[in-house]
Order: structure tokens, then sequence, then C-alpha cells
């Protein structure tokens, strides 16, 4: 029974000396230095000798003054010049030995030992590899950085505003209960961002902020994110802003005849197009080159022009949204020479906003002397090949009929009407046409699985001309075509459908004859996939 006791008494002793183990451990562990994390300490490894005993870091100078050899060293530490405290590092030693209220930190890896050097081995001079830790000032202020991007550079009213905001968190402590301010300059908001935010140290919070337009519209505005906290040296703040542009609505456009003769007609288009969603109210404003007159006006809404004076002309109409107007006129003088046109000028109301835009081109017409009609009657002179937007009517008699083959083109967009002698041209008032332009026209949608093989949506003007018995559109093809043959489609813009029309397809070029200018586009289907069902039979 004693032999019993005895072993249970011996098994409780070994339980609370195992239990003293752990609890010393745990205590040992907490008594560490807070500054135990490696990233909070720069380090240096450093050999001291005899010969070079002195090394400096961050203030701090250690000097060896004593070698035992036997793999100790005696170490002085100072900083600023100033005697801190001495040590003594063992070879090896796994604990550090800490100093100056625990910001320095050393350890001996590797001590001259003259035990361990061969029988002949040298102690004159001693070596002494140290680690030289200091502790980083670590800001215990929050830092914090922000960054406002918008997706677009302008914005037409009907489309999303999105702005991607990221706050980050560059500082060494945590940054708690941060605020957050938008003002959105009158943007109507539809996702703003979080009133209070908690960041880790390296950590950022990243949100998309949405908005849309109101009703009535500023030239652009600014978004701005204000951001304020606090910390131990008191309350911070700070903003950051991204600024909003709204895309001006007109897009105008001015062609007019190269070159004419004293007292001759030259022709002369302007169209003004409404790119925005909404209503635009517009007053245009032409001048004429200087010594010109106007012959004749053939406009779309001839109500809306008004003239005080011979040298402009000047029209105010209502453009709904996508909506385009061309106006026409013509114009002479006897002075021979070349001659600026200016720029077409117009004034615009958006939903209050007020602009005012130029059309982006200027031409010049040149009057020659001594030149007829007479050389396009030479029999060997048959054809002739013509910018797009170029006056026509020296090519074409009183009637609208082409004297000769005429080639319109537009190399930019590789696409080129061609006029067959003899083919009546007119436009919507019955008169013979002065111009043709090919532009490239907005993207549309297509029906089905439909794609774009040529190289553009090509719109053909003006709108009402009309050929008898035809003109024909030539466009190229983009290199690769996968799938069905392509053809040339028209689209009706009162219907938005497309309608096929007969097409002839040459290499890389495809062709159509037209009665009426519209838009149209070289379109085909993709590749079908075809199932191949194989029976083997014996």
């Amino acid at each position: 029974m004693n032999k019993k006791l005895s072993q249970k008494r011996s098994g409780k002793y070994h339980f609370c000396a195992v239990l003293a183990l752990f609890t010393a451990l745990f205590l040992l562990s907490s008594s560490l230095p807070a500054s135990a994390n490696e990233d909070d300490w720069d380090n240096l490894t450093v050999t001291l000798g005899l010969e070079n005993s002195l090394v400096s870091k961050d203030g701090y100078t250690l000097e060896a003054l004593k070698f035992d050899g036997y793999g100790m060293v005696w170490i002085r530490v100072s900083k600023n010049d100033t005697i801190l405290e001495d040590a003594v590092l063992e070879n090896n030693s796994s604990g550090w030995c800490y100093m100056d209220n625990k910001n320095l930190r050393l350890k001996a890896f590797n001590v001259t030992d003259q035990r361990n050097l061969p029988m002949f081995g040298s102690l004159f001079s001693p070596k002494a590899e140290l680690l030289f830790e200091t502790k980083k000032d670590i800001e215990e202020n929050v830092i914090l950085e922000l960054d406002l991007e918008e997706d677009k550079d302008e914005y037409l009213l009907n489309d999303e505003v999105i702005v991607d905001m990221e706050l980050r968190n560059t500082g060494q402590v945590k940054a708690e209960k941060i605020g957050l301010d938008l003002d959105s300059d009158g943007l109507l908001v539809r996702e703003g961002c979080p009133e209070k935010v908690t960041l880790d140290k390296g950590s950022k919070k990243k949100c998309e902020l949405r908005f849309k337009f109101p009703e009535k519209v500023k030239e652009n505005y600014n978004i701005t994110v204000n951001v304020n906290w606090e910390d131990g040296s008191g309350e911070h703040f700070f903003s950051d802003d991204v600024e909003i542009e709204v895309a001006e609505p007109l897009n105008i456009y001015k062609n007019a005849g190269s070159e004419g003769f004293p007292g001759s007609p030259v022709y002369v288009t302007v169209s003004v197009k409404n790119i925005q969603e909404r209503t635009v109210n517009v007053r245009l404003f032409d001048l004429l080159p200087a010594t010109f007159t106007v012959i004749n006006i053939s406009s779309l809404e001839d109500d809306s022009l008004s003239s005080d004076s011979s040298s402009y002309l000047n029209w105010e109409f209502v453009l709904d949204p996508e909506e385009q107007k061309t106006f026409s006129y013509s114009i002479s003088s006897e002075q021979l020479g070349a001659h600026r046109v200016p720029q077409a000028h117009a004034y615009s109301d958006l939903c209050g906003q007020l602009y005012t835009e130029s059309s982006d081109s200027e031409n010049i017409i040149t009057l020659y002397k001594n030149i007829s009609y007479m050389p396009y009657n030479n029999k060997n002179l048959t054809q002739v090949t013509l910018s797009s937007g170029a006056d026509l009517s020296s090519y074409l008699d009183k009637n609208g009929y082409a004297l000769l083959d005429i080639t319109v083109e537009n190399e930019a967009l590789d696409a080129f009407v061609f006029i067959p002698k003899g083919t009546k041209l007119s436009d919507n008032q019955n008169e013979p046409l002065k111009a043709i332009t090919i532009t490239q026209a907005d993207e549309l949608a297509l029906p089905g699985s439909l794609y774009l093989a040529g190289k553009c949506y090509c719109k053909l003007g003006p709108d009402g001309a009309e050929f008898d018995p035809f003109v024909r559109l030539d466009l190229g093809l983009n290199n690769s075509i996968e799938g069905n043959l392509p053809s040339i489609y028209c689209y009706d813009e009162t219907n938005s459908t497309w309608t096929l029309i007969d097409s002839t397809l040459n290499e890389n070029r495809i062709s159509a004859e037209l009665t009426h200018f519209s838009v149209y586009a070289a379109l085909a289907e993709p590749p079908t996939e075809a199932e191949l069902l194989v029976k083997l039979v014996n």
C-alpha cells in the first residue's frame, strides 16, 4: 500500500513539474519585448577585429575592446559620442543583448575560439561576427492616401458616371473611424461612399461611385471626397476631386467646292448633328468668304433662315436627340485667286447650358481665269476622280446629266461612288446635284447574327439625292472574313431596319447599284456549324 501511495505522489509531482515548465515558458515569452516582431528592426551583420574595431549605424557606435580567445568579446556601445554601456558577448549565444531602452540589440555568432583553431593557428588577429540591429522609427500617426478616377473623358447626358475611389492606409498603425463625405456638385448620386471606414496598416478600401445627370446641366462637375480622422497628433482633414466634363452637343461639318470661275456658282453644304440624348436649341451662323455673295439657298428648313447682312447666313432651329440637319447654298465672286472659306459657328442651349462650337474644317476656293467648260468636251477626257464633298457642277450639264464618268472617293474610308456618263443627278428640290459626300456613320445595331464585314458604316449624302438610272457604291472589305460571303445592306433610319440589296463581290471589294442615298454597310453571317454523321458498314 505504501508503494502505491509513493507511485501516486511521484506522478503528481511529475505533473506539477511539467505544469511549472509550461508556465515558465509562457511567462518568458510574455516577458520578451514587444519589439520581437522582426519587421520592426533594421539589421546589419558586422565583423570586428583588433585592426578594424569600430562600426557605426543609425547614431550608434560599436567598439571591440578585448577578445579573450575562448569565444567571448568585450563590446563598448556609444550613441552620438556618449557611452551607453559595455557588454560581453559570447559566441553562438541564443539570446539578444538589449540596450538603450530596447532600441538596440546585439548577438554574437562567430567569435574566435582558440580551442577550435588548428594546431598552428594564430591568435594575433581574432575576429567577432555580430548581428547589430536597431529598432525602426515607427510613425505612430495615421497616413492616408486617396485616389479618384473617372471612367470617361467626356460624357453624354444619358451616360452613367462611374468614379473609382481607392483609400489606402500607408502608415504603420491601424486607422479607425475614418470619416468620408461626398460632394457630387449637383450630380444625382446613385451609389455613394461609406460614411465610416476602418483600415489596418497597409490595407485599402475600394468602391465605385455612381451618378447620373440632372435635368438642368452644367458644362462640367467637380466630384469631391472629403476625408477626416483623428489620431494621437490631433484631427486631420484632406480631400481629392475629379472633374466630369459634359460632351459638347453638336457635330458641325462644312464643305465647299474647291474650284470655280468668276461669276460661276460655288456650292457650300453645312451639316449639324445633335449627339446628345436631349433636345438642343441651335442658332447657326455661317460667314461668306470675302467678295462672295449668295446666289441661291436651299435648306431643309427655309423658314428658319434669316439674314440682316450680305456677309453671313443665320438659321435658328431645334434638334432632337441624334437628329441631323443639312443646309446648302451657292455663292459667286468676280475676284480671281484663292479665297479662304470661314468656319460655321453654332450657339446652342442644352438643358440650360450654353455652348459655342465651330466646324472642324476649312476650305480654300480658287477662282481661275481663262478656263471654260470646253475642255470637258474633249474626247480624250473620259473620266474624273473627285474627293468627297467636291463641287460637281463643272462635270454636269444644266439638267444635271454627267458629262463623263465621275468617281467620288473617300480614301480614308476605302469607299467610292462611281457615276456613269449620262446619269442624271438631282437633289431633293429636283435641281442638279452640287456635291456628293461620303462620311463614316455611327455604329448601328445589327439584326440577328450579322456582323460588320466592311471597314465602316458608310453614310452617303446629301439626303434626298436621286439618280437615274443608278450610281455604283464600292466598299473595301476586312482582310480576313470568316463566315458566309458578305453583302451590302441599306439602313432605313425611319424604321431602324436593314435591307439586303443585290451586290457583286470581287476579291476584297464589294459593290452595289444605288438609286438613292442612305447608310450602307457590308455585312455577313458568321460561319455555320455542321454535324457530319458517318455510318460504318461491314
